[in-house]
């Protein structure tokens, strides 16, 4: 009887440390604010909300409407960021130069971050409804299906996939400092992250399913890349990626042949705009130009 009670003890434990660390992995930490805005750069921008799809959150943006534009950009920071924080707080300039570009852009705050309702992140598997949400509400403001395109850093990468594989509307992706497969990122720097010993993972995989009704070691963006051909993909990834390996992104190229990967020599994760803008630009403007159109 001790033995059954000494068990049931150590599964509550168990599960109540793998359930906590759940929902801490699901938490949205603060992030440094900068000022800069489309404003700053001299750009007319309008400040909007619509909803994601099915779910019905919230969702803030700014809009930069381009005269006569046909093709308008989906900009997705990554986690712990925003619209106006993300890069750095250089994600406004980088909105400025794809406007100067050409093209219109609609920069959005994921759920539970910025100014958008929700509390919690998940890899990519709920935001891609947010920026679904807004494609909706470009496909509102008269842009036609195929000229819409996304640029999603980090967790704003895995929530542009996804959204583009249930979405053909969307023309071309762009993804900066992606991860290849969920399991491949977590499980390696699981301890050191964590605190907690490596048997707890299993654990916390099986409590983020009963929390949050989706299993999260499916989370491979990589196999979602390869159902978007025969639309244009665009890989970019620092070397020395501190975060996210470089060896995600060829994983990507290998398992995917149809993306283009560009390799940045010295930049921090979902920074390499920040580190090497000229570079930056020298291959995200003529890449839309080449594949997409002007």
């Amino acid at each position: 009887m001790w033995i059954i009670i000494l068990f049931i003890i150590i599964l509550i434990v168990y599960f109540g440390i793998c359930g906590y660390a759940a929902l801490t992995f699901t938490k949205v930490d603060d992030h440094p604010q900068f000022t800069d805005d489309p404003g700053t750069f001299g750009l007319d921008f309008e400040t909007v909300c619509f909803r994601s799809r099915m779910d019905h959150l919230q969702i803030a943006g700014w809009f930069i409407p381009n005269r006569g534009a046909e093709r308008v950009m989906i900009l997705v920071h990554g986690r712990d960021a925003s619209k106006q924080n993300a890069i750095s707080g250089k994600f406004p300039r980088l909105a400025a130069e794809l406007h100067g570009a050409g093209l219109a852009v609609l920069m959005i705050d994921l759920r539970g971050h910025g100014e958008s309702e929700g509390k919690r992140y998940t890899f990519g598997v709920h935001e891609r409804r947010d920026v679904l949400g807004a494609v909706d509400f470009l496909l509102e403001q008269g842009f036609m299906p195929g000229k819409i395109g996304v640029l999603g850093i980090s967790l704003g990468g895995a929530a542009v996939i996804g959204a583009a594989v249930e979405e053909e509307a969307i023309g071309v992706v762009v993804v900066d400092s992606i991860f290849a497969d969920i399991k491949m990122l977590v499980q390696p720097k699981w301890k050191v992250e964590s605190g907690l010993p490596l048997f707890f993972l299993p654990g916390v995989f099986l409590m983020w399913q009963l929390l949050f009704g989706f299993d999260l070691r499916k989370v491979k963006p990589v196999e979602e890349l390869a159902q978007i051909p025969p639309r244009p993909m665009l890989v970019l990834h620092s070397q020395v990626d501190e975060k996210v390996d470089v060896a995600h992104a060829h994983v990507i190229k290998k398992a995917v042949p149809e993306v283009e990967l560009v390799i940045f020599e010295d930049c921090n994760h979902a920074e390499l705009y920040r580190d090497s803008p000229e570079d930056y630009l020298a291959v995200v403007i003529p890449f839309l130009r080449e594949k997409w159109g002007n």
